[in-house]
């Protein structure tokens, strides 16, 4: 197979004592075509923050290894880690990949005209595990037993969640890998000292979102290049898409623009950003609504911005949900740096 500049796939790098060598499966239009290529700067094209190469050092692999990476790249389930000081890919004991951030400071918001709930203001977040894909149907199921979505496919997100059937999964999820359950089912109140998964803050959710950029995209200001990184109203068509296929950010997560609307832990209020504690805000006290983030398949692409902020009763119905957001609700979940069970 001859690599041609559109060939793209996922870095697997290794780094040895005195050469970095990395292994790029590549897929050509016609998808029978796929084979491996030899990149010999897959690390440092890595710690420029993306896991999509171009490489024009072909070579082979046999077709079960090809198979292999495939299923990494196709299933979200696991995944290298980086090296340097770029986050680093992890995998649960549960079989999902997520991705370490080492916390910093933001400016969250934006100033876009009339967009009242989105007062920029500097943030800090601390350290924080974060889901590389969104909740996959097949993931959920696992954890549950069941599967709600509208649109089945084990590899598509999760949807049409309700914001309390998100947190169970999350305390199911960390039952299952020995973790301290952040919810109290009874009040859903988060106890964010617990080690156990949750749903992001959307502080925590924005500066994924964002991957460091200051713009209103991760890629740019301008939308003109959201086709690439998100599914949306221009190519989404009727439903969403299975996770991974677009590009990830700089940080290595994929579809936080699009696909499906995410839940964030926060209640929504208009203007929280106002008064909102500098270092880790966790939203307000209560609220009628819970906070969605990212936009979704049929979203305009202002709505799919990094800070756009939208909100929906946590326990809506189909009827209003499709009225209200224009879409479906799938979440990712986050997690206490650091922390491990079984």
């Amino acid at each position: 197979m001859r690599a041609q500049p559109r060939h793209v796939g996922w870095v697997l790098c290794t780094h040895a004592a005195l050469s970095h060598v990395g292994w790029v499966l590549c897929t050509h239009a016609p998808l029978s075509h796929v084979g491996w290529v030899l990149c010999t700067h897959a690390v440092s094209l890595w710690r420029k923050g993306t896991a999509w190469v171009h490489s024009t050092h072909p070579t082979f692999a046999s077709p079960l290894a090809i198979l292999v990476v495939a299923a990494i790249l196709v299933g979200c389930q696991k995944a290298p880690e980086s090296s340097g000081d770029l986050p680093r890919i992890i995998a649960t004991s549960s079989g999902a990949m997520m991705v370490r951030l080492a916390g910093g400071s933001f400016v969250m918001g934006s100033g876009a005209r009339g967009q009242t709930d989105e007062l920029p203001h500097r943030v800090f977040v601390s350290p924080f595990d974060i889901d590389v894909c969104e909740v996959t149907q097949a993931h959920f199921e696992k954890v549950t037993g069941r599967n709600p979505s509208r649109w089945k496919n084990e590899k598509n997100p999760v949807e049409q969640i309700r914001w309390a059937d998100a947190a169970r999964y999350a305390n199911a999820r960390s039952r299952l890998e020995g973790l301290r359950p952040a919810y109290d089912e009874k009040t859903w109140a988060c106890d964010f000292s617990a080690d156990g998964y949750r749903l992001p803050t959307e502080a925590e959710w924005e500066y994924a979102c964002r991957a460091g950029s200051e713009t209103d995209f991760c890629f740019g200001a301008s939308a003109a290049g959201l086709a690439e990184y998100a599914w949306f109203k221009d190519n989404g068509g009727n439903g969403p898409h299975p996770v991974g296929r677009k590009k990830p950010n700089a940080w290595g997560l994929y579809d936080m623009s699009g696909n499906v609307w995410e839940w964030c832990n926060d209640f929504y209020e208009e203007e929280y950003y106002k008064s909102s504690p500098e270092r880790d805000p966790t939203g307000p006290a209560t609220g009628k609504s819970r906070v969605l983030r990212g936009g979704c398949w049929n979203s305009r692409a202002d709505l799919c911005r990094a800070a756009y902020r939208n909100e929906e009763d946590p326990g809506y119905t189909d009827t209003c949900f499709g009225r209200d957001i224009h879409g479906f609700v799938g979440f990712r979940c986050v997690r206490r740096a650091g922390a491990s069970g079984r």
